[in-house]
């Protein structure tokens, strides 16, 4: 089901729901290759919650702008137990990355937000110690999330571009449950309102 939210500053958007996670039925790549196919979009922009890397530094409600996907659960694992991560790390759209981040540099004046490499697997993550591990390996890691990497295999194969767009809601250190619900519910705001703001100050254009 798509809903057609209507034009802002030019640009038509339409809204579709994903559930958790990225392979599974009726999740990210799913729902984005389907969309794709149906609304045959200039561009699709994941927008939701996501967890922060480092809470002495960020803040819940930071917005967490994707210039690159870090997927983390594609690893190997040596005799001594040592991980590395493996598979590509796929840069966002170079053209919505400037959009954006040319946005947050100029005209907004909201929540922070924050570009860089985004974590992103299949994994609920509420464990300190498997952060920290990730964080380690993942040095310019500014949080993580479960869909990115279903949105871009789908966009890649289409060349439709793409870009993540999430605030952090916990830290994935064990303690997901505590204000769990005003904690999300905060997050996903300032996402969708960066998201709109952003467009309203310049449009959208397509480019194909």
């Amino acid at each position: 089901m798509y809903r057609n939210l209507g034009e802002v500053n030019s640009t038509t958007v339409f809204h579709a729901l994903s559930e958790m996670g990225s392979s599974s039925v009726g999740a990210m790549q799913q729902t984005v290759d389907k969309a794709i196919r149906a609304l045959d979009p200039g561009a699709v922009i994941a927008v939701g919650i996501a967890f922060g890397a480092n809470e002495k530094k960020q803040s819940i409600g930071d917005i967490l702008l994707s210039k690159q996907l870090r997927p983390y659960d594609l690893q190997r694992v040596g005799s001594k137990g040592e991980v590395r991560l493996r598979g590509d790390k796929p840069h966002a759209t170079p053209r919505l990355i400037d959009h954006f981040d040319g946005f947050r540099q100029t005209a907004w004046s909201g929540t922070r937000v924050i570009p860089g490499v985004l974590l992103t697997g299949e994994k609920l993550i509420d464990d300190i110690d498997y952060r920290d591990s990730l964080t380690a390996i993942e040095a310019e890691a500014i949080g993580g999330e479960m869909e990115g990497i279903g949105l871009y295999v789908p966009c890649y194969e289409h060349k439709v571009d793409w870009v993540v767009i999430k605030a952090i809601c916990d830290w994935a250190d064990g303690n997901k449950n505590v204000n769990k619900k005003r904690r999300q519910q905060k997050a996903a705001k300032n996402a969708a309102e960066f998201l709109v703001k952003a467009l309203q100050y310049a449009p959208l254009k397509r480019t194909s």
